[in-house]
């Protein structure tokens, strides 16, 4: 329970800070507020290197990221970014009960603000790293719904030069299908399984280099 109330916390606990902080309001004791202030994310300890991933703390790596997380063609529809549900300007959630990907989640969104501190991720707490967490929602049919092929198509075709900088030169797609993976959609299953092990073998680190740099 304590990893799936995390992140709701910090999120609330922050915007009560800022709150007080702004207001000034009396009733505030100054041990009070230090003591706000001591549980502010702001105030926690670096966090320690990722031994799932050696880019995690690479800033060519979070450029990359800042690129993908908000780039709606990462989906089935050309209209769902990660950013369509983790907004920004809402504590990273959406608002809304159920999240709204290229269909309705069952759950709603989670807020990601500070979501690096917690050691399992999803609601039900099935991933334990931020980058295996961020290729879930991709291949999801009612979150993004794409495909592997599709996000490596996309990263050659608009991210080379960030995504060669960070994780060294891509694969040759050229003989790729455009959408192809070990997804629900028959028609991308059936296009994976008529791709060779070699292609196969292309495709699936450089989509999981995406997971890798999103959780930069």
């Amino acid at each position: 329970m304590t990893n799936r109330i995390f992140p709701v916390t910090v999120v609330v606990l922050s915007a009560a800070i800022a709150t007080v902080a702004a207001s000034g309001r009396a009733g505030w004791t100054n041990a009070q507020l230090e003591e706000l202030r001591s549980m502010s994310l702001a105030e926690l300890e670096p966090l320690p290197r990722d031994p799932t991933n050696r880019v995690a703390d690479d800033p060519r790596a979070a450029a990359l990221r800042r690129g993908l997380f908000f780039d709606t063609r990462l989906s089935s529809n050309g209209h769902v970014a990660c950013s369509t549900c983790h907004q920004p300007d809402r504590g990273f959630q959406d608002g809304i009960a159920l999240a709204n990907g290229v269909g309705t989640t069952a759950r709603r969104t989670m807020p990601i603000a500070g979501i690096a501190r917690s050691p399992f991720l999803f609601w039900d707490g099935r991933k334990d790293s931020l980058w295996a967490q961020a290729l879930g929602p991709l291949e999801s049919p009612v979150e993004h719904g794409g495909t592997r092929a599709q996000y490596a198509h996309i990263v050659a075709g608009s991210y080379a030069r960030d995504y060669e900088q960070v994780f060294g030169p891509l694969p040759d797609l050229s003989s790729v299908a455009g959408s192809a993976g070990p997804v629900a959609n028959r028609d991308a299953a059936s296009a994976w399984s008529a791709l060779s092990t070699a292609q196969r073998d292309d495709v699936t680190p450089v989509f999981v280099n995406n997971g890798k740099a999103i959780g930069a």
